[in-house]
């Protein structure tokens, strides 16, 4: 490869980083608001934490999208905020994870409105089955140690669908915001 060849190269990997991490500060920020939906325990709250990821995932890549997960998640433990410790903020990059890797993975076959909403419900549901999953084996066995079974699964279903919840409103937010910041990526 020739030196502009490397220069140009090195320019654009350093506006992908440089992105990622202005991205990953925003979703860090985000995460301090939130707030509390009703019918759900105190505990769990909302935050639009993820939306700075999807839309940096849908105009860069699924990678792109999930390396602002990482910054955001690192800046957030870092803080000493999560209330959860170490348990919640590996709790919340699992879910992010979930959900921003298949949304922006299947968007980037088909990067048409449809293949945004199919991707959005496709990470919706990949953020409830993993927490699901991840909530009963591990999160909340570590969090809260051992449960009666009727508690666990109770508690499961509930976090179930907060993030089913939590899934489709940051979906919609996405659907709104991300045609008018889009240009601002590329």
């Amino acid at each position: 490869m020739n030196l502009i060849g490397s220069a140009v190269q090195s320019r654009a990997r350093a506006v992908v980083l440089a992105r990622v991490g202005a991205l990953g500060a925003v979703a860090f920020v985000l995460m301090y608001l939130e707030t509390h939906l009703p019918g759900f325990p105190v505990f769990l709250q909302y935050d639009t934490g993820d939306l700075p990821a999807l839309i940096g995932g849908f105009a860069m890549g699924p990678v792109t999208g999930m390396a602002v997960v990482l910054v955001r998640s690192v800046l957030f433990f870092l803080s000493g905020k999560d209330e959860a410790g170490w348990i919640g903020t590996l709790a919340s990059l699992v879910a992010s994870l979930s959900y921003v890797g298949t949304a922006t993975a299947v968007y980037w076959r088909r990067r048409t409105l449809s293949g945004a909403v199919l991707g959005l419900l496709a990470g919706i549901l990949a953020l409830v089955i993993t927490m699901g999953l991840a909530n009963y084996y591990l999160f909340i066995p570590l969090y809260l140690g051992q449960l009666e079974a009727g508690v666990l699964l109770g508690l499961v279903r509930t976090t179930m669908l907060f993030n089913l919840v939590k899934g489709i409103l940051t979906g919609l937010l996405v659907v709104i915001l991300y045609k008018r910041v889009r240009s601002l990526l590329r």
